[in-house]
């Protein structure tokens, strides 16, 4: 299989997981964002991405749309958006372990034929998935001291493609958020401030090493 190529049949037939294929409308692929350009990466697509076929097109994924757009970075020609799991679990419920593993092959490939330079990882899976375990407001605080993506961080599957991300593109940067649904945005975070806030400031550091690094 070519790991730069186009979607191969594989990918677009995958039946590794039988409860996600039971309960998926479809698969939903990732989109793909420019290279050096920003990835949004979310735990895995709701009722309305199943339905669409399309990540991050629910309410939660307009927010961050929103967000974005307020610093000129729209969607589909700034940024692409995936998922951990491509295929949407019953009920919503948090990915199995091994449903995650067999997923992250597919995203290490697309990682290598989009090649971002900055990760935004949406929500506590995403973030333990690309930066190891640990609350979400810890991985928080420390990628406003160092946002670089260290591939020893991540799960095995990744740290390749990782590795061979830092080469083409002189550094990779990841920055955790938290998630944009209604519920998680309004809820108080351990200093105090509501989520959404501490989410928007997050926008801004993912915007600012997007920014950073096309300056020459």
């Amino acid at each position: 299989m070519n790991n730069f190529g186009p979607k191969s049949t594989r990918e677009h037939e995958c039946r590794l997981c039988p409860e996600l294929v039971a309960s998926r409308t479809q698969i939903v692929f990732p989109t793909p964002c420019p290279p050096g350009g920003l990835l949004a990466i979310g735990e895995a697509p709701g009722m309305e991405e199943d339905d669409i076929g399309e990540g991050f097109v629910g309410r939660a994924g307009r927010t961050l749309d929103a967000l974005l757009v307020q610093y000129g970075i729209e969607r589909n020609r700034d940024y692409g958006v995936a998922n951990i799991v491509r295929c949407r679990p019953k009920d919503n419920r948090k990915p199995y372990k091994h449903e995650t593993d067999n997923c992250l092959l597919w995203l290490s490939i697309f990682l290598l034929r989009n090649r971002p330079k900055v990760l935004l990882l949406v929500g506590s899976m995403a973030t333990e998935v690309f930066l190891g375990p640990g609350p979400l407001y810890w991985h928080i605080e420390r990628s406003r001291k160092s946002p670089v993506l260290l591939a020893k961080d991540a799960l095995p599957t990744l740290r390749h493609a990782i590795r061979l991300l830092h080469g083409m593109l002189d550094g990779v940067f990841a920055v955790p958020m938290p998630h944009t649904s209604g519920m998680a945005w309004n809820r108080r975070a351990p200093n105090g401030k509501v989520w959404r806030e501490i989410g928007e400031e997050q926008v801004e550091l993912a915007v600012e090493c997007l920014k950073s690094s096309h300056v020459t």
